[in-house]
């Protein structure tokens, strides 16, 4: 999981759903069987229909059960609960948000389609409208620590930092097993300078939570927040204890990597973030790291394939550019590096980078003059 994102684990449907406990990633022909089962007999009953909708959407049958779900919702249009399941299928955020609606409308007491028309809100940023089905779906169901750490997220993304801890305590009061709010609790902390806190957070969900799918989580926040205290030696060790319990965690490796970039230690950080990329952690932002400690021990084939890995999966990751055409010149690919260079000096808006903008100009320039003075002829035998 994203350093640079509050974490948030969603079962079942993934962004969209409430999440189903228990529910497993695709299903057996057996355990579809039941749920098929249970449905017949009770056709409104949600969980078992959430539940049966995870299994087929974990075994990618995702189109066969909304072909499935709308000839129920058409045999009864007006039903709360059929809008409900069919809408939670929907990705689409303009249709996913209309069926929730009338859901809510036909029954403002559903507690899931409450919970996730906030979430619906919620990714597409409309905050208050979120928090607003939030408490909505509070006054039905009082004791939900999943609500509340929704709640949570919603008030940090608002700006307001202090409702989300205020939001996540009562969550974890409420469930001191709720690894998503412990989680949540301590990168609002790290992300606000107060990583003493996060520490502290961090080792009370280790004494409660045993599992440890969940523990590895904690260990790498728990190194994330060491790392903020500049206690790298012990940043260190969370994140290895969180290998050990999953050695192909790979956020793991992207923040141990990140220690030893941080320290210049380039030739490890090549050898860390490498594994990262092959335990599935390849986002943009790993590929422009590796990329440029590539760089930095003038592996300029490897750097320059991982910074074109970076464009391509984000074209907004602008340092990408940068270096790119920086390998570029080094590795005497002047036409790649002048292109990279345009690219970087075009989307480049931060102040902060003002200095590197100017610096690639100049960089841009040297490569026009060398192309024009390759192209006259005689021009290279006068130098």
């Amino acid at each position: 999981m994203s350093a640079s994102l509050i974490y948030l684990t969603l079962l079942g449907i993934g962004w969209f759903g409430s999440p189903v406990q228990g529910a497993e990633v695709g299903g057996s022909e057996a355990e579809l069987s039941h749920f098929r089962r249970l449905i017949k007999a009770r056709p409104e009953d949600i969980q078992a229909n959430m539940h049966y909708q995870d299994l087929m959407i974990g075994a990618d049958r995702r189109r066969e059960l909304l072909t499935e779900y709308l000839r129920r919702l058409q045999a009864r249009p007006g039903s709360a609960v059929r809008l409900y399941l069919y809408g939670r299928l929907l990705t689409r955020h303009d249709e996913r948000l209309e069926y929730l609606r009338r859901s809510v409308r036909a029954d403002p007491r559903i507690f899931h389609a409450r919970v996730d028309l906030g979430r619906t809100h919620y990714h597409k940023g409309n905050y208050d409208a979120a928090l607003a089905q939030y408490r909505a779906a509070l006054e039905l169901k009082p004791g939900s620590a999943f609500v509340r750490n929704l709640m949570g997220l919603a008030y940090y993304h608002k700006g307001y930092a202090d409702q989300a801890v205020a939001e996540y305590k009562r969550a974890v009061k409420l469930n001191d097993k709720f690894t998503d709010a412990y989680l949540n609790l301590g990168l609002t902390y790290i992300y606000t300078g107060k990583p003493d806190k996060a520490v502290e957070i961090y080792e009370q969900a280790l004494r409660f939570q045993p599992d440890a799918t969940e523990r590895r989580y904690i260990y790498r926040n728990l190194g994330m927040a060491y790392a903020q205290e500049g206690k790298l030696g012990k940043a260190r060790t969370a994140y290895l204890k969180a290998l050990e319990i999953d050695p192909q965690y790979g956020e793991a490796y992207v923040s141990l990597g990140n220690l030893a970039f941080n320290r210049g230690d380039y030739k490890a950080a090549v050898d860390t973030y490498g594994k990262a990329v092959d335990a599935g952690a390849d986002d943009a932002s790993v590929h422009l790291k590796l990329g440029v400690s590539y760089f930095n021990v003038r592996n300029y084939d490897n750097a320059i394939a991982h910074l074109q890995n970076a464009v391509r999966a984000d074209s907004l990751q602008t340092d990408a550019y940068y270096y790119l055409g920086l390998a570029c010149f080094r590795d005497g690919r002047n036409d790649d590096a002048r292109e990279a260079l345009e690219a970087y000096v075009r989307k480049e808006k931060r102040i902060s980078k003002n200095a590197v903008v100017f610096d690639a100009r100049q960089l841009l320039d040297d490569l026009n003059r060398l192309r024009i003075r390759s192209s006259i002829p005689g021009a290279q035998k006068k130098e």
